[in-house]
């Protein structure tokens, strides 16, 4: 294949190719032609009555021709990763070895994003890079604005994750003040809003490169870990880790005991949570989030401090951060983070 990205330097192309290369047999492909004509040069070619075939982009995708190694893309720059990724999938359908040579004007002229897809496809040419190129094609444009007409935007700047969470918040603040009336007077059901609580200690709990030498292993369990929700998620994939990697590693159990206390923690409405040596902060919403006020969450949360005798649990304010303060009697990382959790839960009993 030689792929162009205009129609109208087909022609000119293959006479050019013709002249230098007269013992090759040269036909062109483009949308532009007869359904019947563009049929039988596609079968000619899977029947190798010619050897070159100079066309645009419309073999990207649904063209399965074995015999074909080679594909050149002219003016690669000119093409998106998703369709330099389909037309380098053209080649090495069978057990002949492929190549794909990728024509572009000299690098030092080449903006940053183009650069990025070109190296993109470079990194990733193992099967089932699909989704890998996915991720990083969302990363260079940008995921554009799900709620308007913006098709590209600034997830980079920002981390998907981050964006994937302000879009969730965004919708659930809509669900509840905007369009209240809407959803009360539907079927659907609005999801009660969990905090996502900010959790912060002097307490060495990491994944050490030893324990999983893989960098994209330790990422993707980073990530999952992140995404649990409740206490049986977060012991599930310990216990996948115990049964991959093995024991006895402070740092992961430490680790673990701070997803405990994120999840505990986010379930009670908790904004924050500080662990200082033996000083436990636990700051509550902030005087925007009137749900938590006004439900009285906060009075019973008030109850149980003044319950609570042991250990003594005061209420501070700074600025405008409320939060609940205690001294733990462990200083042990997870035997402070277990008295941490316990707390927690006392006052939300």
């Amino acid at each position: 294949f030689i792929v162009n990205d205009r129609v109208n330097n087909i022609e000119m192309i293959t006479a050019t190719l013709q002249e230098h290369i007269p013992e090759a047999r040269f036909r062109i492909a483009h949308g532009q032609m007869e359904g019947h004509e563009l049929e039988q040069v596609m079968i000619d070619f899977l029947e190798r009555k010619f050897d070159v075939l100079v066309t645009t982009k419309i073999v990207e995708s649904g063209v399965d021709i074995p015999s074909v190694n080679t594909i050149i893309i002219n003016r690669a720059d000119k093409f998106g990763l998703a369709e330099l990724y389909q037309l380098r999938g053209r080649v090495g359908r069978a057990n002949l070895q492929a190549y794909a040579y990728l024509l572009v004007p000299p690098i030092s002229l080449l903006p940053k994003q183009t650069l990025r897809r070109l190296q993109a496809i470079e990194e990733f040419t193992e099967l089932g890079s699909g989704f890998n190129l996915s991720m990083r094609d969302l990363e260079i444009r940008g995921a554009g604005n799900m709620l308007g007409g913006e098709q590209s935007g600034f997830i980079l700047e920002m981390g998907f994750e981050m964006y994937t969470k302000i879009l969730e918040d965004a919708v659930v603040e809509l669900k509840e003040q905007e369009f209240a009336e809407v959803f009360a007077s539907t079927a659907l059901e609005i999801k009660p809003r969990i905090i996502e609580t900010q959790v912060e200690a002097d307490i060495e709990a990491y994944i050490p490169e030893f324990y999983i030498e893989s960098d994209t292993e330790r990422l993707d369990i980073y990530r999952r870990l992140y995404k649990t929700s409740t206490q049986k998620e977060v012991d599930e994939l310990k216990a996948e880790l115990t049964d991959r990697f093995g024991t006895g590693m402070e740092e992961i159990d430490n680790l673990f005991a701070m997803a405990s206390l994120r999840v505990v923690a986010s379930h009670s409405n908790i904004r924050k949570a500080e662990l200082n040596k033996r000083t436990l902060r636990l700051f509550l919403p902030l005087e925007e989030d009137k749900l938590f006020y006004e439900s009285g969450e906060f009075q019973k949360v008030m109850a149980s401090v003044a319950a609570i005798k042991e250990p003594q649990i005061q209420l501070k304010q700074e600025g405008k951060n409320l939060f609940l303060q205690t001294f733990l009697k462990n200083n042990e990382g997870v035997e402070r983070v277990s008295d941490a959790i316990t707390i927690i839960e006392r006052l939300t009993a």
